[in-house]
């Protein structure tokens, strides 16, 4: 019996941990460029990126998760450090070619490892440059779901020092404040698992 409830507890726990927003909670999805993903499918970068970066791991050719630099001054739901990491259509990011589409991160806000918004690299006025995806809310009580609310960006990186940024402007639906749900629920799950165990 003592085997089975601490199963059932590790298994909830695990799936508390797993439904964490990560700063995701007013998310219904994002559009970056022509594709849109799911919140789940943002759950789901986050939650690897944040992963890796815990765990002082890198995938991929260009080393993901790394420092983002935000030469581009896109606006964000926290103050940096960022790095930034792969978000694709199907699964997580492992290896490869990226594409175009990003979560960024702070991974220790507060102590904890937050998502704090998305970009891409499809319409920047530059070759590595970036712009806001837009964000849609999920329709949650007190917010909307159609409605959006700009915020103007300045890309302010170039590739030579003789080319000129333009202004991009992104759609946000919410405020950083609403986004700020972190990790904590890891903490909070592994204490419970150890207890089980031990009892």
């Amino acid at each position: 019996m003592m085997l089975n409830l601490k199963s059932l507890l590790a298994a909830a726990v695990y799936a508390v941990t797993l439904t964490s927003a990560q700063g995701t909670d007013s998310i219904g999805s994002i559009s970056c460029g022509t594709k849109t993903y799911t919140k789940q499918q943002v759950d789901e970068a986050i939650a690897e990126g944040c992963r890796l970066s815990a765990n002082n791991q890198q995938v991929g050719n260009n080393n993901y998760p790394h420092r983002f630099s935000n030469f581009e001054k896109l606006v964000f739901a926290t103050s940096g450090p960022f790095q930034e990491f792969p978000i694709v259509s199907n699964g997580k990011y492992t290896g490869g070619s990226p594409g175009a589409d990003r979560v960024v991160f702070n991974p220790n806000y507060q102590g904890q490892c937050v998502y704090v918004g998305s970009m891409t690299h499809t319409g920047a006025s530059t070759n590595n440059g970036f712009v806001s995806c837009a964000e849609r809310s999920s329709g949650r009580p007190g917010t909307d779901a159609s409605s959006t609310s700009s915020a103007t960006t300045s890309a302010s990186r170039t590739s030579s020092p003789t080319s000129s940024a333009t202004p991009s402007t992104t759609t946000r639906t919410d405020s950083g404040s609403q986004r700020i749900v972190a990790l904590g629920g890891q903490g909070l799950a592994l204490g419970l698992m150890a207890w089980a165990f031990v009892l």
